[in-house]
């Protein structure tokens, strides 16, 4: 039988571990994506692929693969995945909440669903408790019985604490700040491009309720979500559009100085390089 050999970039900490593999829903489309999981640090790594077939190639020890694609794996916060299920199962109404218990949630029908990767999932302890009190409501029925659900109040704030974590800027972003930006000025930068960050990992209607905190919403992109922020700094797309440097564009034009208004007359009066190369003339 062939073995097919592929590459795969994994951060040190699980090098030459053994990885569990789980087909969970995207928090954000709820499709099934590829996800490998550290059973015993309880880590969750997202597998992204980047597809260079029949572009290059790899040479691998004394091995020559000639698909040069390449999967990486990349951690990622379990606690998005855990919102993603727990409000599909959860969600009753327009912002209404019902208690599910989540150790019979296999037993329903969830379409497109992978039972196994699920029960593995919610098999982890650490992560299962971290996610209980982080997003829900937990009520215990009995010794062995306990329901949860959506507390809206509690994922909202573990977004915002999200948004709000100390980083650098892009710096995409960072080019559009005029040079005298202010501190302030600079962190809403920083926390607006965090916001846009963290809605690639939720459904619509968490991103929503999460950029109405700081004055966003979601529109029509034609084709795909747009994020879109108050004035005076706004987001597209994920990308920051020329309303970011408010302060820059409504400042006036500063006052030229004599000196300056000196070289800009000379500068007319000066006759331009080409003048003094004689035009060739046509060829008879």
């Amino acid at each position: 039988m062939e073995c097919k050999r592929r590459v795969v970039l994994a951060p040190r900490q699980q090098s030459g571990k053994t990885l569990q593999q789980l087909r969970l829903p995207n928090p954000r489309t709820s499709e099934l994506g590829s996800y490998y999981v550290d059973v015993e640090a309880e880590t969750i790594l997202e597998a992204v692929r980047v597809d260079m077939k029949d572009k290059r190639s790899w040479l691998v020890g004394n091995w020559a693969i000639s698909d040069g694609s390449a999967t990486i794996l990349s951690a990622v916060d379990p606690l998005f995945v855990y919102l993603g299920l727990l409000t599909r199962a959860s969600m009753s109404g327009d912002s209404e909440w019902r208690f599910v218990d989540i150790d019979n949630m296999l037993l329903e029908s969830h379409a497109g669903m992978d039972a196994e990767s699920v029960r593995v999932f919610f098999g982890l302890p650490i992560i299962r408790a971290r996610a209980l009190e982080t997003l829900c409501v937990v009520r215990r029925i009995s010794s062995d019985t306990v329901v949860v659900k959506i507390d809206a109040d509690k994922v909202v704030a573990w977004l915002r604490r999200k948004c709000e974590r100390s980083g650098g800027l892009s710096p995409a972003v960072a080019s559009l700040l005029s040079g005298d930006a202010t501190g302030g000025q600079a962190a809403n930068a920083r926390t607006r491009e965090m916001a846009l960050l963290v809605s690639e990992y939720l459904s619509e209607y968490w991103t929503a309720r999460m950029l109405a905190e700081y004055g966003g919403s979601v529109g029509d992109g034609g084709g795909g979500k747009m994020v879109v922020f108050d004035a005076p700094e706004s987001y597209v797309q994920g990308v920051a559009n020329s309303k970011i440097p408010a302060k820059q564009q409504q400042q006036q034009e500063k006052p030229r100085t004599a000196k300056e208004k000196q070289l800009e007359k000379a500068a007319k009066k000066s006759k331009s390089i080409t003048s003094f190369f004689q035009k060739k003339a046509a060829a008879p």
